[in-house]
C-alpha cells in the first residue's frame, strides 16, 4: 500500500471510530436548532410562552399560599407585602427540558428507552422549575442581598447540573441494560 493510501485508509478508520459522536453532536444540533427555531415563531413568543409563563406564576403563588404567604399572582409576576418576583424567559425551565429531549434523542438507543426520559426527564425539570421559584422568592424575603447570586449562578449551574445528571443516569442504565442482554444472549 502507497503512503497516500495508507493515510487514508487511517482517516477513514478513525472517521468510521468517531461516527457514533459525531452522529450523536449532529443529531443533538439539529434537535436544538428545530427547538430554537421554534421558539422563535410568534405563536410561541406571543401565544404559548406567555401563557405557560403566567401558569408558573400562578402556580407558584398557589404553592406560597400553601405555605402561610399572602402570595398572588398577576400575569408572570408573583408578589405579596414581603417580595415580588417576575419570571422571564430564563426562568422557566425550557431550555434544559430541551436539552434534555434532544439529548435522549440524539443518544443511539432503541426509541422504545426513551420514551420514559422524554416525559418524566421534562417533568422533574418542571417541578424543580417551581421549587427553583418558591425558593427565589424566599431567599428574596430572608436575603435579599444574595438574591442574584442564587438566582443566576446556583439555580442556572444546578438546573445545568441536574439535566446532564438525568441524561448521563438514563444513558448508562441504557448502556448497562443494552451490556447485559448482549452478554445474556447465547452465542
Amino acid at each position: 500500500m502507497k503512503p497516500l493510501e495508507k493515510l487514508s485508509a487511517h482517516r477513514a478508520g478513525v472517521l468510521a471510530a468517531k461516527w457514533p459522536v459525531l452522529r450523536f453532536v449532529g443529531l443533538f444540533a439539529v434537535v436544538l436548532a428545530a427547538f430554537y427555531g421554534f421558539s422563535a415563531t410568534p405563536w410561541f413568543q406571543h401565544d404559548l410562552f406567555p401563557a405557560y409563563l403566567r401558569l408558573n406564576a400562578q402556580v407558584s403563588a398557589a404553592i406560597l399560599r400553601l405555605l402561610g404567604e399572602d402570595a398572588h399572582a398577576t400575569g408572570i409576576s408573583i408578589a405579596s407585602s414581603r417580595f415580588g418576583l417576575e419570571i422571564k424567559r430564563g426562568c422557566d425551565a425550557t431550555e434544559p427540558c430541551f436539552l434534555l429531549i434532544a439529548a435522549v434523542l440524539a443518544f443511539p438507543a432503541p426509541w422504545k428507552s426513551k420514551f420514559a426520559p422524554i416525559m418524566l426527564g421534562p417533568t422533574v425539570l418542571l417541578l424543580l422549575n417551581l421549587l427553583r421559584i418558591v425558593s427565589l422568592y424566599y431567599a428574596g424575603v430572608y436575603w435579599p442581598g444574595a438574591f442574584e447570586f442564587i438566582h443566576v449562578d446556583v439555580w442556572q449551574t444546578l438546573f445545568l447540573c441536574i439535566t446532564m445528571l438525568l441524561w448521563i443516569v438514563w444513558a448508562w442504565r441504557v448502556i448497562n441494560h443494552h451490556r447485559i442482554k448482549n452478554t445474556n444472549e447465547p452465542q
